[in-house]
């Protein structure tokens, strides 16, 4: 009996069979001729529409769009650039895009990629100071609802990623930064959830803001994305870093490092920001600074067999950590080692080992010491290390022989770990410094020092120096750009000399009056900013000696502003204003200086000792250059004098003129050397002067003394250090107030002195010639006076015996005893005597 049901059955799923096969094949038809039909470039309008609508950006499309649709979503687009927001200008530009996506996955909640090629991108990122960027609309979620976002969350497969020539362009003023970021390639095998793969990485930032830096990154690693956890893991590690820095764009690099960094395995976990690495090194090496001081840093290792920080948990681990920096400097070796076995914190839980080192630097300032600390106690919130104690030692060359610093540092540290800061509470400081030529100096120290690294620290320190009391202090901000210092301080007793090495002997001025080639280089005023007050009850540095010192200055941009420099000195009281400018190497100042010993302030200031008295001095000057020798020459402004009770040194005026008797039989003038041992007083000096180009000159000199009224003008060249200068000297009395005897011939008359030479070698010139003249002058002048006086008195009288009918001598009697009634006799006698004497002459 045959079964019918069976053979129903059979058919049945023939038909469903059929209709099924029938299906699929109408449909691969209709996608085949989908696939051959379809031109995506068509729908360009549509797609440039839907951004410019929903971002408000302008998409541009210049090359073709090639699309597949199976059995993957292939697009490849050429020159894409796409504008600002609300803007024309550029925001990013592709030169060309390559992915493939599988279709049937997408209905799985799978995002399977194949490989994905990009190359010639180009972003621009900006954000202003008040933290507005130009990304801000593309990652502000959409109004509209997302029915695919409110399903599960996709999983991605990625076959591989090549990247290549990508560049971003940033300018952050929230930040101050400024870079040129670029990718030169990154390369990757598959990309999956929990799956690892392998990546080939070489990158750059270059950087112009807040500093001139760059830096460039190579290497491989093995990473393990695990994207619903915010978790990355890599191992294989092996990265090398170049960096460098310089303090312009196109100048030489001020540090130029590479870093190896090499790890079995690396954990960053987005969620807690926790970090793990084991068996982590570094390598450190490469070059700090430029030309001879340069360091060269030969190797510097970091090795830590386990590192583990997990701020959430509150947990540190720090597992056989052990650093050496071996450098060189001016051929001089440079050691630190340090050394910590163990620290292990949890909460309030912490247990581990001392920290120690040691510290060595060889050359003309030799320093070597060591450090050790207690065990650590305290929790993770906290981590103190007690009982710290630096043991060092100081050597240097000083004036009378070798110097010597040495002594101890005790303190608590406090480290905290989350905030990265760090205190060291308790700070005591001995030190004694010692040179055979000086009396020791004993330097004690207490107080408190703070840090927050990277970017504050301030202290707050007092102690004595010999027990000459002192106080300070102030605050430092790091980050952006230079280094910014606020610090006060107030001394007792400051004598710099005893602290600071001894300064070398100055370049001594080229022969013949040239230019000083010493380098005077300003650009270290770029290093730091900030702000500094210092006070001196005594202040000493080289030469000079200031009581009640005032130092208040200003440090911006490599811009220094002097606000105020003041204090005692040269027995009478200073007071200053400057400036000084790096890169244009510009310099400024305006002084005043009251009551001040002149011959004291030329031996500290200028090394001459040339004038006396006591008075005020004036001083505006500026000048510019990037030599001792350019300053000078540079040099413009005034400059004005008022002395009092004073000499010039060099010539004795008084006692060349008791000598002038001697010169007048010459007839010739006479050169004379400047001897110290000579010196021309006077009762009171003013002069002026006006400078310019290292020029100063002068044209109102006036100098009084008992017995002569000085005039003056002339040049003193600063340059060629030269003096060219006319004195007019003339006698108004006697000079035998000056131990000599009197010359009543030079009463009245002008003595011409030049002064003239090389400043070491400076001759005096008397022009005795043209005194003599006038000296003979008026001896004739005098003795023809006297005998006119004799001979019109005789005359007189014979004409009044004539006149009155008596003898002379009678007449002569009558005249005197009839004086007051003769007053036309008188007139007639004057008259007749003063036409007699101008016969006679």
């Amino acid at each position: 009996m045959v079964d019918k049901s069976k053979g129903l059955d059979v058919a049945w799923m023939k038909t469903v069979a059929l209709g099924v096969g029938t299906v699929v094949l109408v449909s691969g038809g209709a996608a085949a001729y989908l696939v051959a039909t379809f031109d995506p470039n068509a729908h360009k309008q549509a797609l440039v529409d839907w951004v410019q609508q929903e971002k408000q950006r302008t998409l541009t499309l210049h090359g073709p769009i090639e699309l597949g649709l199976w059995p993957r979503l292939h697009v490849r687009l050429q020159d894409v650039s796409l504008s600002e927001h609300q803007r024309p200008a550029e925001f990013a530009r592709l030169s060309e895009l390559d992915l493939a996506v599988q279709v049937m996955p997408l209905f799985k909640g799978q995002l399977r990629v194949g490989q994905v090629h990009a190359s010639g991108v180009k972003l621009n990122y900006r954000r202003d100071a008040q933290g507005r960027s130009n990304i801000d609309d593309l990652l502000t979620p959409s109004d509209k609802p997302d029915n695919a976002s409110q399903g599960q969350d996709l999983s991605f497969d990625v076959e591989g990623i090549s990247l290549k020539d990508v560049q971003a362009d940033v300018q952050d003023e929230r930040s101050g930064v400024k870079a040129l970021l670029t990718l030169a390639e990154l390369q990757s095998g598959r990309l999956a959830d929990g799956l690892a793969t392998d990546l080939v990485v070489a990158a750059q930032a270059q950087l112009s803001a807040p500093r001139v830096a760059k830096v460039a990154v190579k290497g491989s690693l093995t990473l393990t994305p695990e994207l619903k956890a915010q978790r990355f893991s890599a191992s294989k590690l092996d990265l090398s870093v170049l960096g460098q820095t310089s303090t312009h764009e196109g100048q030489a690099a001020q540090a130029d490092l590479k870093a190896d960094i090499q790890a079995a395995k690396a954990v960053w976990d987005g969620r807690s920001a926790a970090a793990t690495a084991d068996d982590l090194a570094v390598t450190l090496s490469g070059q700090v600074g430029q030309g001879a001081g340069a360091l060269l840093l030969d190797k510097a290792d970091l090795v830590v067999a386990q590192f583990a920080f997990d701020p959430k948990a509150q947990a540190l681990t720090v597992s056989k950590l052990d650093a050496k920096v071996l450098a060189h400097q001016d051929g001089h070796v440079r050691e630190v080692e340090a050394q910590w076995p163990e620290l292990s914190v949890k909460g309030d839980q912490l247990k581990g080992s001392a920290l120690q080192g040691r510290f060595s630097v060889a050359g003309p300032v030799a320093v070597s010491g060591q450090f050790k600390s207690g065990s650590p106690v305290g929790s993770f919130q906290a981590i103190r290390l007690p009982d710290l104690g630096v043991d060092f030692k100081v050597t240097m060359a000083g004036q009378g022989g070798q110097r010597e610093v040495s002594g101890q540092l005790k303190g608590q540290l406090s480290a905290q770990p989350q905030t990265l800061a760090g205190t060291l509470e308790g700070l005591k400081l001995q030190a004694r410094i010692s040179e055979p030529s000086l009396q020791p100096l004993v330097v004690n120290i207490a107080g408190r020092l703070h840090a927050s690294a990277p970017t504050s620290a301030d202290w707050s320190l007092q102690g004595d120096i010999n027990s000459n009391a002192f106080t300070t202090t102030g605050k430092a901000m790091l980050g952006q750009g230079a280094p910014r210092i606020d610090a006060k301080a107030k001394f007792a007793s400051l004598d710099l000399n005893r602290l600071l090495p001894a300064r070398p002997a100055s370049q001594a001025p080229a022969s013949g009056g040239g230019l000083d080639k010493t380098v005077v280089d300003l650009s270290a005023l770029r290093s730091v900013n900030g702000h500094f007050d210092v006070t001196a009850g005594q202040l000493a540095w080289q030469q000079y000696r200031v009581s009640d010192a005032v130092i208040l200055a200003q440090l911006d941009q490599g811009r220094l502003t002097l606000q105020q420099l003041s204090g005692g000195a040269w027995g009478g009281r200073f007071k200053a204003q400057g400036s000084a400018q790096a890169g244009q190497q510009r310099v400024a100042l305006q002084a005043t200086a009251e009551g001040v010993n002149i011959l004291n302030m030329l031996k500290d200031v200028a090394g001459k000792d040339i004038l006396e008295g006591t008075g005020q001095v004036k001083l505006e000057v500026s000048t510019s250059g990037g030599t001792v020798g350019a300053l000078t020459s540079g040099l413009n402004g005034t400059a004005a004098v008022v002395l009092r009770d004073g000499a010039v040194r060099g010539i004795n005026l008084a006692k060349s003129l008791r000598e002038a008797k001697s010169r007048f039989s010459s007839h010739s003038d006479a050169v004379e050397k400047a001897k110290q041992t000579e010196k021309t007083d006077f009762t009171e000096m003013t002069g002026s002067f006006v400078i310019t180009q290292g020029v100063a000159r002068n044209e109102d000199l006036s100098a009084k003394s008992p017995f002569l009224r000085v005039g003056g003008k002339g040049d003193i060249d600063l340059v060629q250090r030269r003096i060219n200068y006319t004195v007019n000297a003339t006698v108004t009395g006697t000079v035998k107030g000056q131990d000599g005897a009197d010359i009543d011939g030079l009463k009245g008359l002008t003595v011409p002195v030049k002064l003239s030479g090389p400043f070491d070698a400076l001759d005096w010139k008397i022009a005795w010639s043209g005194v003599a003249l006038g000296s003979m002058q008026n001896t004739l002048k005098g003795q023809l006076d006297t005998k006119l006086d004799k001979a019109g008195g005789k005359l007189e009288d014979q004409l009044k015996a004539k006149l009155l009918g008596k003898p002379a001598a009678a007449a002569s009697g009558a005249s005197a005893a009839s004086a007051p009634a003769l007053s036309a006799e008188d007139a007639a006698k004057e008259k007749l005597k003063s036409k007699l004497k101008g016969l006679f002459r």
